[in-house]
């Protein structure tokens, strides 16, 4: 049926035209996030969503559910995939055998000390290196921002003073280097998620855990290990927030745009919220009978020494995988952000 009728095309006609377009247009996406609703990153989460809606003038709208509502932090990847979320904030490193590129920053111990060092690092990433986004369209995905975290140290229910006190010890891992960095030192490595942590701590399923100063703080740590080092186990990027390409594809060019745009700059006051909220936490955890022990610098050398190749053993792998040339460059790059 057609609305013109004798050259009048009636008010009533528009609006409804108007309204069908507007309709069409609204999307409300579902997000999966794998962290608590307390901690810097999901508060710059829910900043991000809501500009997203406020630039699309409602357009597009993001509920996000926290702590692993809509699933486990490892299901995310295969919920993205079937359609089941349209967003996920999840870490790469949980799927190192999917995700090897994008992994390997959120993964190799004992390579960044400062998580303006991790926004460098996956600024350059994303845009210089062409598997990272091929990588991610092969999972059915588009990164579009990567979450920050402070210094993971070394945290244990009780004080270790070098690396002779890491053998035998049981520590939380993720990932495929991680593990074997506790078995440079001695030490057990147990893969626990991050709702693990606390329980793992209370029942001695680990000894120790890598964790920064402002998530012990979130998720209670200090109730259970009051003993933190100066030793950086862990600093990179952490969960990446994840689009399906479908959705992406199914956006308007102008609403890529407003993401994109919104995302850079969600990246940038995450890295600053991290950064306050690990100062502050600092003086909390000293308030709540948490100590902090020098592990003596000639220590932490020892440890890293007796470490695998991680950059070789990266290259070697994606090599053999056909895609040297783009590890090459990816470990390059690294080297050049981290020189400092």
């Amino acid at each position: 049926m057609s609305f013109i009728r004798k050259g009048v095309f009636t008010v009533a006609a528009l609006g409804l035209v108007l309204g069908l377009a507007s309709g069409a247009s609204a999307k409300t996406l579902r997000m999966s996030s794998q962290w608590t609703e307390t901690t810097a990153g999901a508060k710059v989460d829910k900043w991000w969503a809501s500009e997203i809606d406020k630039r699309t003038n409602g357009a597009v709208k993001i509920k996000i559910f926290w702590a692993g509502v809509l699933g486990k932090a490892k299901e995310n990847l295969g919920l993205i995939q079937q359609g089941a979320i349209d967003l996920a904030a999840m870490s790469p490193g949980y799927f190192p055998s999917e995700l090897p590129f994008h992994a390997a920053p959120n993964s190799i111990p004992m390579t960044m000390s400062r998580p303006d060092q991790a926004t460098a690092l996956m600024e350059r990433l994303l845009t210089e290196v062409p598997e990272f986004d091929l990588e991610a369209k092969r999972n059915g995905m588009k990164a579009l921002f990567y979450h920050h975290l402070n210094p993971y140290l070394l945290v244990c229910k009780d004080p270790a003073k070098g690396v002779a006190d890491m053998k035998g010890r049981k520590v939380r891992t993720w990932g495929k280097d991680m593990p074997r960095m506790v078995q440079a030192a001695g030490g057990v490595p147990v893969t626990l998620g991050l709702a693990e942590l606390y329980e793992g701590l209370s029942r001695g399923t680990v000894d120790c855990i890598p964790f920064s100063v402002d998530l012990m703080v979130n998720y209670k740590i200090y109730e259970v290990a009051k003993h933190v080092h100066s030793i950086t186990l862990w600093e990179g990027p952490t969960n990446a927030v994840w689009m399906a390409s479908k959705v992406w594809d199914g956006l308007t060019v102008e609403q890529q745009k407003i993401v994109q745009e919104v995302s850079f700059e969600a990246a940038k006051r995450d890295r600053d919220q991290v950064i306050a909220a690990g100062e502050k936490a600092i003086a909390t955890l000293k308030s709540k009978g948490v100590q902090f022990h020098d592990f003596p610098k000639s220590e932490a050398k020892k440890w890293k020494a007796a470490n695998p190749d991680f950059f070789g053993d990266f290259i070697k792998a994606q090599t053999a995988a056909g895609k040297g040339a783009d590890a090459e460059k990816t470990i390059k790059i690294w080297r050049e952000v981290v020189k400092d």
